[in-house]
């Protein structure tokens, strides 16, 4: 078994009310059940349901598709922007980093370089290497004037609060969302994504009903059970304690933080932060 590093995986918050409803058993023969659309409609109604962040032009993204978490979106936004160059910020979730190399894309850190017009870029909000927003207007506004591709990653909604998510530039093409941060789900896969007049592997999936209704049915029990904002309204709170306590600075994600002292720079993504999750002290 790999041993990871104290704060260093970032997870979701055990609560115990959570818990119980990731112990109730779901019958293998729901992966038979159609649950696509339903499934679909449940999960934007539960992102659009937040009171504690701001939402802003999601609902120009007509063509709502199932996705294996946000990871899935992120390979089909790959392939088909294969002849770009791929800009990220240093920090960004490593995977991009693993699959420009493996895949022998072309990429270059964001930190590094001007835009250039054949590039594509991939940035989360909340930022991944702290649960804050990072540079997003200002990515956001020069990808617009020179009119290149953006993936919004947005796989912590769902434990962040005070977070603007403004979707109305013209150059995303998707916005990815997912549970694996907000439930006891990372194993199944749960996610979704939001798009316009794309036609790739996902849509095709979705055409076909040849998605994992399985883990939609699971996904559907945490959607309409808890509320966007249920784990940040319950821990806020605590993670401010818990923050005061280890002298670190709490981030719009609850069970997130970030810290300066010379103590955690193992803890460095090879970003500006250096980040720590909180979910096991907050329990």
């Amino acid at each position: 078994m790999r041993i990871i590093p104290a704060f260093k995986q970032a997870k979701f918050i055990a609560d115990p009310d959570i818990i119980k409803v990731a112990e109730i058993s779901i019958s293998p023969m729901s992966c038979f059940d159609d649950i696509g659309d339903n499934f679909l409609e449940t999960y934007h109604k539960w992102i659009t349901s937040t009171k504690l962040n701001t939402i802003i032009s999601l609902d120009q993204f007509t063509d709502l598709s199932f996705s294996q978490g946000t990871t899935e979106s992120f390979d089909k936004f790959y392939i088909r922007n294969h002849n770009k160059r791929f800009r990220i910020w240093k920090g960004e979730y490593a995977y991009h980093k693993i699959m420009f190399e493996a895949s022998n894309l072309s990429w270059m850190f964001l930190d590094d370089e001007p835009l250039s017009k054949n590039d594509a870029i991939i940035i989360s909000l909340p930022f991944a290497d702290s649960g804050n927003p990072y540079k997003y207007e200002e990515t956001l506004q020069k990808a617009e004037e020179v009119n290149i591709p953006v993936l919004v990653d947005c796989c912590y909604f769902g434990s962040c609060s005070g977070v603007y998510f403004d979707f109305s530039y013209k150059c995303i093409t998707d916005v990815v969302f997912s549970l694996s941060k907000v439930f006891p789900v990372a194993r199944h896969r749960i996610g979704m994504r939001y798009s316009k007049n794309i036609f790739d592997g996902l849509t095709a999936y979705k055409r076909d009903e040849y998605t994992n209704y399985l883990s939609q049915h699971i996904g559907l029990r945490f959607l309409q059970k808890f509320s966007p904002d249920y784990t940040t309204k319950l821990y806020k709170e605590k993670q401010e304690t818990v923050c005061n306590f280890l002298k670190v600075d709490p981030s719009h994600v609850v069970q997130m933080a970030t810290g300066n002292a010379s103590h955690w720079e193992y803890l460095n993504r090879g970003g500006p932060y250096q980040r720590l999750c909180i979910s096991d002290l907050l329990v």
